[in-house]
């Protein structure tokens, strides 16, 4: 009887198994379609052309399989990475083949065949990558494909969206005058495009799109503007539902574990235990930038969370989950106010004429430092709504630092710490004003009774120059959300030497960000002073009951993203929608090699085998169609590629051809000797490289 407990238990580890198993089974087959595909449009037009053809197969390397019908041996070589036809009288790795007489002149050779005939032969391998590519996208649309949402899930603090006043619930309607139908075609028009950007965009709540301009800048891959897609607040089926919340912080500490599957669609506050009203306000949420902004509105307050969960019969229920709030880490000490790094276009911070370089001296009489934290200054200006607050700032000119006053009034409806850091150098936002700054990572003040002015060690003007985090168990507690119990993570707070000016001093904010996410461990503070160098370890950290982060403790990898459904309504719909998706694919791909020719997309951008079957793993997950679009994209990928005029590859037999079409005389078998030694040279050494990308750079 006991055995038939694991019964489940197995039942579902089989499942889980045999799920895998069908999605690697999926990729592998999907993977092989667009290679077979490939070489069947040569294999076709070689035996409608009369070509003896000794061998298909499918991979390269040894044989592992193979069945011989008529004059042709059909098999399965070892490594996936490629296929080929083996005609008579062309072979690349005999070259001599192709100039040999004896062959040249049996009437079925390939070296006999016209210059047009040879090019038709070499030609279709592409043609036919292009025709899959065309006809898994016209499937594809046919029965819906899913796709990331053209909707902003979050933007970069700084960045050119930032700037311009592109906010989280944004949906970009068109780029340049062209549709965005998805985020990824958002992403490649960015990615592809040069000079200023037209974008049209639609706010929430509102049907006409407003216009707005923006140069990008420099980023990895390419351009960028600084935005991320948008995410649903629907957990994902993780493997393990202790993924979902980060130990130690408040999610972790609810009434209720939240559960695979769930979706949260409201947020209630708990009310103040002073507060007069007693009623609060029930808020719906769909996208995490809505859950960010009311918990960040309301960060200092409990919160009941309305779940939606799927209960064994299909029907959906609504659970209440109480999350308590996240109170901030006090470290004992606050650090020197920087200068301003970015302002909004049309923010009261701009209309009040202050400027990047400017540095915030006062805030209603108080100095950032002295009378109050740097780090607090979102959420005091936060409170301040609808009030008018004065700013002293200082500003630099030619003949030195000038002092100057100006009056603004924040924002109504956004609240203070929004818009987390998310490197080491992204200013701290106010967002309710539309400004960035600096935090310095140097020591303005230890507070009294502080922890840290316990330890000793550091004083003012000190320089934060890395902060450890330790496991609280080293070498024998379980791991976290951080990593193993062996190695510490660290926050580096100096300078590298890619860094470029404006990045000379990273901001303390994104490190003060980073280790309120990490509450069970110890921090190793890495100082100069100066003098002399050395470190403080802080363990016993007080709470701050009056000031909470809207961060709650959920895994950022959790959530699903907001995809949109691309169905076409009629078979015409979707040839043309096909036909339109092979087209800009094509000259994404061509636009895309431009640009990393001229070093305006990184080469780390490129995928190796490892990398393409990662990700096309991945899609399998979403379902059938998903990967045949995928497949789609591939399948043009190595048409353009193969085309490419690389000798060994088709586009480097077309060059021949070209070349004995042209001069009426074939190429010199020296030549193309050294051209294929060339090639094949070239193309190991790009397998390597992206082979090392996919090991050790990829995050895919």
């Amino acid at each position: 009887m006991e055995i038939l407990n694991y019964m489940p238990l197995a039942a579902g580890a089989f499942s889980s198994i045999l799920g895998e198993l069908q999605t690697i089974l999926a990729v592998v087959l999907g993977l092989g379609m667009v290679i077979f595909f490939h070489e069947l449009g040569h294999f076709a037009v070689a035996k409608w052309c009369n070509v003896h053809v000794d061998r298909f197969s499918i991979g390269i390397g040894p044989i592992i399989w193979s069945y011989q019908r008529g004059e042709t041996e059909y098999a399965l070589s070892v490594l996936p990475l490629g296929g080929y036809v083996k005609m008579l009288g062309q072979d690349d790795m005999d070259p001599n083949q192709m100039t040999s007489s004896e062959i040249a002149e049996n009437p079925r050779s390939y070296s006999s065949k016209t210059v047009p005939q040879r090019m038709a032969i070499i030609s279709a391998g592409v043609a036919m990558n292009v025709a899959t590519g065309f006809l898994f996208f016209a499937f594809g649309y046919w029965n819906g494909v899913l796709e990331p949402a053209p909707v902003v899930g979050g933007v970069r603090a700084g960045f050119p969206a930032w700037e311009a006043g592109i906010r989280a619930g944004d949906r970009i309607a068109a780029v340049n005058g062209e549709q965005i139908r998805s985020f990824v075609d958002l992403q490649e028009s960015i990615l592809l495009s040069s000079g200023d950007l037209r974008m049209s965009v639609v706010r929430p709540g509102s049907e006409q799109p407003e216009e707005i301009t923006l140069t990008p800048v420099k980023g990895s891959p390419g351009r960028s503007i600084g935005v991320i897609p948008a995410f649903t607040t629907e957990i994902e089926a993780v493997d393990d539902p202790a993924l979902i919340a980060d130990a130690g912080l408040a999610v972790e500490k609810a009434s209720e574990a939240f559960l695979p599957g769930d979706k949260i669609v409201s947020l209630q506050p708990v009310a103040a235990s002073d507060s007069a009203d007693q009623s609060t306000p029930e808020l719906p949420v769909r996208l995490i930038a809505d859950l960010r902004r009311v918990l960040a509105t309301y960060a200092d307050r409990e919160m009941i969370y309305n779940v939606e969960r799927k209960a064994d019969g299909g029907k959906s229920t609504v659970v209440r989950i109480r999350v308590p709030a996240q109170p901030v880490r006090k470290l004992g000490f606050w650090m020197a106010m920087g200068p301003i790094r970015a302002i909004q276009k049309g923010s009261p911070a701009a209309e009040a004429g202050l400027q990047v370089g400017d540095t915030i001296r006062e805030v209603d009489g108080l100095k950032p430092g002295e009378d109050i934290d740097p780090l607090t200054l979102p959420v005091y200006f936060g409170k301040k709504s609808g009030q008018q607050v004065v700013i002293r700032y200082s500003r630099a000119s030619s003949s030195g630092a000038v002092e100057g006053e100006c009056t603004l009034t924040p924002a109504s409806d956004l609240p203070g710490w929004m818009e987390s850091p998310d490197s080491s150098t992204a200013p701290l936002t106010i967002p309710s004003i539309g400004l960035g700054y600096q935090v310095q990572n140097h020591i303005a003040k230890i507070l009294p009774g502080s922890e840290a002015e316990r330890v000793g060690g550091l004083s003012q003007l000190t320089r934060i120059t890395k902060i450890e985090l330790l496991h609280p168990d080293p070498g024998k507690g379980k791991p976290d959300a951080w990593g193993n119990a062996e190695t510490p993570v660290e926050l580096p707070l100096t300078a590298t030497e890619s860094s470029t000016e404006e990045e000379v001093e990273a901001n303390w904010a994104w490190a003060f960000d980073q280790l309120q996410r990490a509450p069970g461990r110890k921090l190793v503070l890495h100082f100069d002073d100066g003098k002399s160098t050395g470190t403080v370890t802080l363990q016993d950290l007080e709470l701050e009951e009056n000031w909470g982060l809207w961060v709650r403790g959920f895994n950022p990898g959790i959530w699903r993203d907001e995809r949109v459904l691309l169905r076409a309504h009629s078979l015409p719909e979707a040839l043309a929608l096909g036909l339109a998706t092979t087209r800009k694919v094509a000259f994404s791909i061509y636009g895309s090699l431009k640009k990393m020719v001229g070093r305006e997309v990184d080469m780390e951008s490129l995928s190796g085998p490892v990398g393409i079957a990662k990700i096309a793993y991945k899609v399998a997950e979403r379902g059938f169609v998903e990967l045949l679009v995928f497949l789609g994209i591939l399948s043009i990928n190595l048409a353009i590629l193969n085309f490419l005029p690389i000798p060994i590859l088709d586009g480097g037999h077309m060059v021949f051809l070209f070349w004995e079409g042209i001069t009426r005389r074939k190429p010199s078998i020296t030549v193309i000797n050294w051209a294929h030694a060339a090639g094949m040279i070239f193309l190991m050494s790009l397998l390597a490289f992206v082979m090392w990308i996919d090991f050790f750079v990829s995050n895919n």
